[in-house]
């Protein structure tokens, strides 16, 4: 498979201005046209004599600025403000060693983009002073990337954002793999791209021997000679959905870049207020194999309410290659042959999104992201909705559901997720959980599920001849008196099945013929048991190292219902009163049996008939071939063993107080030999 290596660091940079050395400072106040009002967040641009730019800078909320020019001489400075014309202010002389300050009367003569015609011919120059249309609007799109690069000389910006790396299927649809990260930081910029002289020459895609990488354009590249040196430009209108009031600068490579791995694409911006956006760019010159990937990026504009802007959103996707070998079918040979042939496999998408943005204490922004919500229905009061929990594959998103079996999930990046929902009962069962694809909304409309039955659980959870016999389930956990969980814990359910006299006609007796049914709690103390009658008391109990626990319990209408058990450890004084009443304390053993053939293979299924204390009681082995038989007498135990396939087997053994293990071994019935006679 190729690699593909992140396009950017997708990482939030802190660029600190700081005054060059023997740098001189040119100050002042851009006021209204009453000079008094004051005008915030305008960018006031410092140039020497020769046209270049020499500095430029934020106005804060007091209309103030200032700028370090590298040396002496005159400068000019231009107010430049998002949908107005430049205010072109005074030139000024700067000395060395002595400040400069100024006032600027800000002219705010709008621009108008509504009226553009964007049928306009495709140019190969933009410069500022240009009367074409397209000239206009790239200069407005340019206010507000230059706007994203300066640093406020007053509190910083303190944004917190998200970065995220994801994998999506060939469809671009399914999310199949997701890493987010959130942090926070002063920032002016949302990325920085490798410098556009390097982009130029190297090209935005470069492929070596560890893979292949792709580069994003930041506003220091979009803003540079290279950059526009580079591209032909021309107007477009939207054609989306809700975006007939956007109109777009369009660039793509030069006719001597053709052949590059260059970018091409759209700055979008509002006809009324020509306020920037966004950027949408698709790399170029790519195989045809990717072409469905859509490989390129899109970079979302901010503006503050001070007047400051920022990157809220940027991502990129990339297409993850496979090479396929050839095969060739001929005659009784299948040949597969190395080949150089491409596949699209996945595609991965790399981004970062601002969740929120602060100066000092104030919140200036903040995200409304996209969002899931379920509705999760019961139709079965055995298996309630409420505290279901929801898990997204391949992500850490997950939440729980209410009361009302509601579940909400914000926010979420945008696209198409594998849904998990399961219940605490499902999960504590073993039963899957409930899956679908499901989709995220910006206005989080209510998606509904609906969670299996009764019925499908117990068909999920126990054997299918235990279902079609209409039998049930008990189940529960094991905990101690401290509510901490006590694993591998014996747990048996038994009832009175038949009475039945034996011995001898001068000594005969009646017995009790009891079923048991048992499981040992697992490391989360949890159990069930299946296969258990309905419209029948029975008799639960648990046994474990630390103590005991008995509950009786009933299935009626219901197919399951929950026992949860708590070992209590005798105590001393509950021992005396025993003794002082004439109790019998007799002692108990917990006895497992393990029934095997002659190779040591379990024999799961095998049908247990134990006679001790008096009575008799009958066990089938579970699917490790073992049984248990807790709070037997200690004493005298006689066990027969039957399973289709085997001779029977009988056993006599005395066990002891505490726990005991019975091994039983089983023979096969040899196969009948056919003779057949001679002729």
């Amino acid at each position: 498979m190729r690699s593909v290596r992140r396009v950017l660091t997708v990482l939030f940079l802190l660029f600190v201005s700081a005054t060059p050395l023997r740098a001189q400072v040119v100050s002042g106040l851009v006021v209204l046209a009453d000079s008094v009002t004051p005008v915030a967040g305008v960018i006031v641009v410092a140039s020497g004599a020769n046209g270049v730019s020499l500095g430029r800078a934020l106005t804060t909320a007091r209309g103030t600025f200032s700028i370090a020019v590298p040396a002496s001489g005159d400068v000019r400075l231009t107010v430049l403000r998002i949908g107005y014309r430049p205010s072109i202010g005074p030139s000024l002389p700067v000395v060395a060693g002595v400040a400069a300050s100024t006032r600027i009367v800000f002219e705010a003569q709008p621009v108008v983009l509504s009226a553009i015609n964007v049928r306009e011919r495709e140019t190969c120059r933009v410069q500022a002073d240009s009367s074409l249309s397209v000239a206009r609007v790239w200069e407005e799109a340019r206010k507000a990337m230059l706007t994203t690069q300066i640093v406020s000389d007053t509190a910083p910006l303190v944004a917190e954002w998200i970065e995220y790396d994801r994998t999506l299927d060939t469809t671009s649809r399914l999310v199949r793999e997701q890493r987010v990260r959130s942090t926070q930081h002063p920032t002016t910029h949302a990325f920085r791209s490798r410098p556009a002289d390097v982009l130029a020459s190297a090209g935005y895609v470069v492929a070596d021997s560890s893979g292949t990488t792709y580069y994003a354009p930041d506003a220091d590249v979009l803003l540079s000679e290279v950059f526009v040196g580079g591209h032909c430009f021309h107007l477009e209108s939207s054609t989306a959905a809700g975006s007939a009031n956007l109109i777009g600068v369009a660039f793509t490579p030069s006719r001597d870049r053709r052949e590059s791995h260059d970018i091409e694409g759209t700055l979008w911006l509002d006809r009324s207020t020509a306020e920037l956006r966004y950027l949408e760019y698709r790399y170029t010159n790519l195989p045809d194999v990717v072409a469905s990937a859509n490989p390129g990026g899109r970079v979302e504009f901010l503006r503050l309410p001070d007047g400051h802007w920022l990157v809220s959103r940027w991502s990129v996707r990339m297409p993850r290659l496979v090479t396929r070998d050839r095969v060739s079918e001929g005659g009784n040979r299948r040949i597969v042959a190395a080949s150089t042939r491409l596949a699209l496999r996945a595609v991965q998408v790399t981004g970062g999104e601002v969740i929120r943005a602060m100066r000092r204490d104030t919140v200036l922004y903040q995200a409304v992201g996209a969002g899931l919500a379920l509705q999760v229905i019961s139709r079965d009061t055995l298996v309630r909705a409420a505290n279901a929990t929801l898990e997204l594959e391949a992500t850490d998103y997950a939440a729980t559901a209410d009361v009302s079996g509601r579940i909400a999930l914000s926010p979420v990046l945008p696209g198409r997720y594998h849904a998990r929902v399961q219940t605490p009962l499902m999960r504590s069962l073993g039963v899957r959980p409930v899956e679908r694809d499901v989709e995220t909304h910006a206005e989080m409309r209510v998606d509904s599920l609906v969670l299996p039955t009764a019925a499908d659980v117990i068909g999920q959870a126990c054997p299918r001849d235990s279902v079609r016999n209409g039998e049930g389930m008990l189940f529960g956990s094991v905990k101690d008196e401290r509510a901490g969980i006590v694993p591998n814990a014996a747990v048996t359910v038994g009832w009175q099945d038949s009475f039945s006299i034996v011995g001898t006609a001068a000594a005969d007796k009646l017995a009790y013929r009891r079923k048991t049914l048992d499981a040992r709690s697992d490391a989360n103390g949890e159990w069930r048991i299946c296969g258990v009658p309905r419209q029948m008391t029975l008799s639960v109990r648990v046994a474990a190292d630390s103590g005991t626990d008995a509950r009786d319990a009933r299935l009626d209408d219901a197919l399951f219902t929950s026992v949860h058990l708590v070992i209590h450890r005798q105590s001393a004084a509950a021992h005396e009163i025993a003794v002082a009443t004439g109790q019998s304390l007799r002692p108990t053993a917990l006895v497992e049996f393990a029934v095997v053939d002659t190779l040591g293979k379990p024999l799961p299924g095998t049908a247990l008939e134990i006679f001790h204390g008096g009575g008799a009681r009958s066990l089938v082995t579970g699917p490790t071939g073992r049984a248990l038989l807790p709070e037997a007498v200690a004493g005298a135990i006689a066990v027969r063993a039957r399973h289709v396939g085997y001779m029977p087997g009988e056993i006599a053994a005395t066990v002891a107080a505490g726990r005991n293990t019975l091994p039983i071994v089983l023979s096969a019935v040899a196969a009948p030999m056919l003779s057949i006679p001679c002729a």
